[in-house]
């Protein structure tokens, strides 16, 4: 096998240590470009915080671009109230009962603040914030807080303020193994971004048909405003998004190595010409494809084609449960998407 699966296990584990949500993604900055140093011709951050690696070919005719997201669903401080508690509104598609009450770290200019995501005593009538949940109500953000223990006046000494992150405290995003599947928070898009890694490792000592373009991409979880503006740089026309994709009897997808392969998403359609291309490369592979048409779903490809930065757009996706959530991944379905990328990238002949 071409794919180093514990170099790939190594990667995954570094990346879902790091705190990057949208538009707050210096630590994941510094990982990639550690990773990025071995495997690049060139490598660049650009306006929009977009980290590119550049990967030449035997020609700089029609270079494709593979990418996946830096940033991870968060939270963001909307205003502390005068008792110290912190209201927070989603930043990303991040939902409450995903979390419920957990350790989050407050990202304060001078260091990390830790506190707790919560909701306040149970033992209580409906006088008190958890009382009318314990009837059947919906549990909103409106509802919850971080606890810090500061007052006000130390939150604002810290520099805790509207605007401020609030991330998965880092203890609680190490990867757990569960039979032939890893779990924990952030595999997407954590391992995406190793995959593509691994890719490029392997391309850096065998040269691919034609360039290579692999993105590092920032914000997709508030829009994809990272990929769309890279791909409107670069000279590619087609972009493949590697993320996460829903395993879920709607779309007749399951948990399994077999990645999935967008069809149709919220935002458009993928090119059914590379789609084909995937089943072949699977196939001669061993292992098959999952097409899915996806409703409540977007990639930075399709992102990006809708805008007009891209011509045509493709989707790799290792299957998941729970996503945006405490995720579980089949391992075969990380090393396959791999696989599958890799082969494209090494001929996207259509």
């Amino acid at each position: 096998m071409r794919i180093d699966t514990e170099r790939l296990y190594t990667t995954l584990e570094k990346l879902l240590s790091a705190h990057a949500p949208s538009g707050a993604e210096a630590e994941m900055d510094a990982l990639v470009n550690e990773f990025a140093a071995p495997i690049s011709d060139a490598v660049w951050q650009d306006a929009a915080d977009n980290i590119i690696i550049h990967i030449k070919g035997e020609s700089d005719e029609r270079p494709v671009a593979a990418l996946s997201h830096k940033d991870e669903i968060a939270l963001i401080v909307k205003r502390v109230d005068p008792d110290g508690k912190i209201r927070v509104r989603p930043l990303g598609g991040l939902h409450p009962w995903a979390l419920g009450e957990s350790p989050v770290e407050l990202m304060a200019p001078d260091g990390l603040c830790p506190g707790v995501l919560s909701i306040g005593a149970k033992h209580v009538s409906e006088e008190s914030p958890a009382g009318p949940l314990k009837t059947g109500q919906p549990l909103t953000w409106e509802q919850m807080w971080i606890e810090t223990r500061l007052t006000a006046e130390e939150l604002a000494q810290r520099g805790i303020r509207a605007g401020t992150r609030a991330v998965i405290a880092r203890k609680h995003k190490m990867l757990w193994r569960l039979g032939d599947s890893i779990c924990g928070y952030n595999l997407d898009c954590r391992a995406g971004l190793a995959t593509i890694f691994e890719a490029g490792m392997y391309l850096r000592d065998n040269r691919p048909a034609q360039d290579v373009y692999l993105i590092a991409s920032g914000s997709e979880e508030i829009g994809g405003h990272g990929a769309t503006y890279a791909l409107a740089q670069l000279p590619v026309e087609t972009a493949v998004a590697v993320d996460i994709a829903p395993a879920a009897a709607e779309y007749g997808t399951i948990n399994s190595g077999d990645p999935i392969i967008g069809v149709r998403d919220s935002r458009g359609l993928y090119d059914e010409r590379i789609i084909g291309r995937f089943d072949q490369l699977a196939t001669k592979h061993g292992f098959a494809i999952q097409t899915a048409v996806l409703t409540s779903y977007s990639s930075d490809s399709t992102i990006a084609k809708t805008s007009g930065s891209v011509g045509r757009a493709a989707l790799i996706g290792y299957p998941g449960d729970n996503t945006h959530g405490y995720e579980i991944c089949s391992w075969d379905g990380i090393v396959n998407t791999a696989q599958l990328l890799l082969a494209y990238l090494e001929d996207p002949a259509i």
